[in-house]
């Protein structure tokens, strides 16, 4: 009786981890799947579970950096879109919300058509601040969530404000 009770015991703990195994890898393909924890964890370098301001801004010039293939300090919609395609590349999503034309529009500062790193880094801090709701300087799981929704928000698709 004892060696059943000792078995039985052991199935269930055995069963326990397996779900909590089970659980685990599900959240795990969540958070895979999941663009803006995807985001935060490229950008949380530290691992603190919040993004700094100089995390961000490490990671919008990373971004911009990227971007700029032919590296003259100046981003066109042709590199935009490049960088945009590379991004997406094994994923499928929805059709892209805001043009490279658009984006860049929305950022260029001096209208010359084209983003400079300055004018880059400039919207990059405008971005982090209007997000930073609590103003620590650090953006939450959450702070994110809600600035890519009012962005989405603001400017519908195709940079347009919807109806």
């Amino acid at each position: 009786m004892d060696k059943i009770r000792f078995f039985d015991r052991k199935l269930l703990v055995m069963s326990l981890c397996a779900g909590i195994a089970l659980a685990s890898t599900a959240f795990a393909d969540d958070a895979a799947n999941d663009p803006v924890a995807t985001r935060m964890k490229a950008m949380d370098t530290n691992l603190d579970g919040m993004v700094s301001k100089d995390e961000y801004m490490t990671y919008a010039k990373s971004r911009f950096d990227a971007m700029d293939t032919d590296h003259d300090g100046q981003v066109t919609t042709t590199e935009m879109d490049a960088s945009r395609k590379d991004a997406m590349k094994g994923k499928t999503v929805a059709a892209q919300r805001v043009s490279s034309a658009t984006t860049i529009k929305l950022m260029d500062a001096n209208n010359d058509g084209m983003l400079s790193a300055e004018e880059h880094a400039t919207a990059a801090e405008k971005e982090f601040n209007a997000m930073d709701t609590n103003h620590d300087d650090q953006l939450s799981m959450d702070e994110m969530r809600i600035g890519r929704d009012a962005q989405r928000a603001i400017h519908g698709r195709d940079g347009e404000k919807p109806l």
